[in-house]
């Protein structure tokens, strides 16, 4: 049946960036992801009216924000401003906030306000009127109906994504034995999934460096899974074999959340953390991990590509990658 693709990309460099989108809708991506860093990357909002406007069919959502630095109200209607400019294919991506919400000392959200969250938010972008605190009722101007992603990685957060959320990304890697671990937990939700809802769209991320050299390709990833790698353990050991979890805890100690691209993590990224969060190599080798990952059951795969020689990996993918996949 093949493996669909879609392209996270962070807010670096805005003209960048909308031509990295519409190089993505032009190469057969399905969807484009937009991270939100405000302490280090561009307005994530600024970036998506940005991609929107130099695309024109391809799906576009926040990858993700969260309901830490945002209240649920002021979401609800940014996206829709966005999906009225995008005309109707806007995907909004929420989860519980990472570097930004801990570089500024605050906490992520807990389970609960994600659920009010993705509640509110749904709810007023549909122009439903909502209880917003005890006795204050609000609506807003919004009649649009646009699918709700979370980013996903606890056992709790998976099972809350498979009962409410139309899509989710999951963090947790690309090893037979996580996914497994993941879809576990996803369908003890999908079993209680609220009426009403579709199938769900189950993404599974990985950062992806393609080069000619494939150790080199493997190198080029290194500071990237450390962010991603640090994200996934603070949320949960559960996956992780307990050999493993010895360098698990020494990243969890020595990772520096406020300066997370910093060069002093790569020592920290052991070949279990590295090959379990991405797909790296030669155009070839790329193929037979998609291939294997897609016979774990996965079907879709968000791809994020190293900083270095971002746009010459994912060339190579979108050329001698993707075609032999889909």
């Amino acid at each position: 049946m093949g493996v669909s693709f879609s392209l996270h990309l962070v807010p670096d460099d805005i003209p960048l960036l909308a031509k990295r989108a519409k190089f993505a809708e032009d190469s057969g991506f399905v969807q484009v992801w937009v991270a939100e860093s405000h302490l280090t990357c561009r307005d994530h909002n600024v970036a998506l009216a940005v991609a929107i406007m130099n695309t024109s069919t391809i799906p576009i959502g926040p990858g993700v924000t969260n309901p830490v630095l945002h209240d649920n109200s002021v979401s609800a209607s940014a996206i829709a401003t966005l999906d009225e400019l995008a005309g109707g294919r806007v995907l909004f991506g929420i989860g519980s906030g990472d570097t930004p919400v801990y570089i500024l000392g605050k906490k992520m959200a807990r389970l609960a306000s994600m659920r009010t969250a993705i509640h509110q938010i749904r709810s007023l972008t549909r122009g439903e009127t909502v209880e917003y605190a005890e006795g204050v009722n609000v609506n807003i101007w919004s009649q649009r109906d646009i699918p709700v992603y979370t980013s996903a990685e606890g056992p709790k957060t998976l099972r809350m994504s498979g009962e409410i959320a139309d899509g989710v990304i999951v963090g947790s890697g690309v090893y037979k034995e996580t996914v497994e671990w993941a879809m576990k937990h996803l369908n003890a939700g999908i079993a209680e999934r609220q009426a009403g809802l579709g199938e769900m769209d189950i993404i599974f991320g990985a950062v992806v460096s393609v080069d000619r050299d494939a150790r080199a390709a493997r190198e080029k990833v290194r500071p990237r899974v450390a962010n991603r790698a640090h994200h996934n353990f603070r949320m949960t050991l559960d996956s992780v074999p307990e050999e493993f979890r010895p360098e698990i805890q020494n990243l969890l100690d020595n990772f520096d959340v406020t300066n997370w691209r910093h060069p002093k993590h790569i020592p920290l990224i052991t070949d279990y953390i590295l090959d379990r969060f991405t797909i790296t190599g030669t155009p070839e080798d790329c193929v037979r991990r998609i291939k294997e990952i897609e016979s774990f059951g996965v079907k879709s795969i968000m791809i994020d590509p190293p900083s270095q020689d971002f746009d010459e990996s994912l060339e190579l993918f979108a050329k001698e990658v993707l075609p032999h996949c889909v």
